[in-house]
């Protein structure tokens, strides 16, 4: 009988390429790693592994049993996942990954809902925008992700992974309220914003990357950006104490801030779309299926309380053809 600690070691060995990456995914020492692959190979009794240089690698015999370790590992969590479920009971852990403002907005309102529906599901979250979410949603190490992504800068589509648009938000030019554009309570030109000093997100996030493009292609101008932060906080203070502008989503909610005013945009609609996203057949874990069911019903309350929000529809899901996300909503109801 194969252990599946075991296997979940040599599985995590295939994919990150090193006995030290592994010992970081799983929590163990480099030393333990080696004990497990070792002890893996006299049960199988073959070679699973050989040095190359210092490091380790598969040998073919090895890759055959990892790829069959990845179906095994998935069918024992969702066979113990349905077990409970046909008990009456969704337990496990959901790991969310998530940006900031659907965190506040879209998830924590979930989490008393869920904990009285199911005492034991635990969902755990962290607020993080790291270039590689989706790419840690593939390999498993999270099973929920909300991402940001603008009308200007859509996220490429990747076929192991299901994505759906939870709700659509215009940005908008965000002034000190001291400005002179602020006095005229109508939509700013991003013409008549040459002049401003900016603060962004950091240089490489899609913030930054945003700003630059709708002053290029719609104000005709490059921005002069003095500050760079990914702080919502730090952004208002530049803007009401610094005299910086700023591109806002509707839901960073910048017009309650004291020294700030908040201004639609004149020449075109720029959007925000927070996108749901799941690996391809992870909602018939019942746990998963009440997050995601949970966060849909969530987007769809914030959606009615604010008017600026909408659906995404089609044309908010690049990639996805008419009537995707609905198909598959109606497959996870299933």
């Amino acid at each position: 009988m194969l252990d599946l600690g075991r296997l979940r070691v040599l599985r995590e060995l295939e994919r990150r390429g090193t006995v030290g990456a592994v010992a970081e995914a799983l929590g163990y020492s480099p030393s333990a790693v080696s004990q497990q692959l070792a002890q893996l190979q006299k049960e199988v009794g073959v070679t699973l592994v050989e040095r190359v240089g210092r490091r380790l690698r598969l040998t073919t015999a090895g890759e055959v049993l990892a790829g069959h370790a990845d179906r095994l590992l998935s069918d024992v969590q969702r066979a113990q996942e349905q077990a409970l479920a046909a008990a009456g009971r969704v337990a496990g852990t959901v790991r969310v990954v998530g940006f900031q403002t659907a965190l506040l907005h879209v998830l924590a309102p979930t989490l008393p809902r869920l904990t009285a529906a199911y005492p034991d599901l635990v969902v755990e979250t962290v607020d993080e925008e790291f270039h590689r979410v989706l790419e840690a949603l593939a390999l498993q190490e999270i099973d929920v992700v909300m991402t940001d992504e603008y009308s200007r800068l859509p996220r490429p589509r990747r076929p192991e992974l299901a994505a759906e648009t939870l709700v659509v938000e215009p940005m908008r030019i965000a002034l000190p309220a001291a400005d002179p554009l602020a006095a005229d309570p109508g939509p700013v030109s991003m013409a008549a914003l040459i002049d401003r000093p900016w603060v962004t997100g950091h240089l490489g996030t899609n913030h930054s990357d945003l700003l630059e493009r709708t002053c290029v292609e719609t104000g005709g101008f490059r921005p002069r950006v003095l500050h760079r932060t990914n702080d919502l906080l730090i952004i208002f203070a530049m803007v009401a104490h610094g005299g910086a502008a700023c591109l806002v989503p509707d839901l960073a909610l910048a017009e309650r801030h004291p020294g700030i005013v908040v201004r639609d945009l004149a020449e075109a609609r720029v959007d925000r779309r927070m996108v749901l996203w799941r690996r391809v057949g992870a909602d018939v874990r019942p746990s998963v299926r009440a997050v995601l069911d949970a966060l849909r019903e969530s987007a769809a309350e914030l959606r009615a309380s604010r008017p600026g929000l909408r659906a995404g529809g089609p044309d908010d899901t690049p990639g996805a053809p008419p009537g995707d996300a609905e198909a598959e909503r109606a497959r996870s109801r299933e």
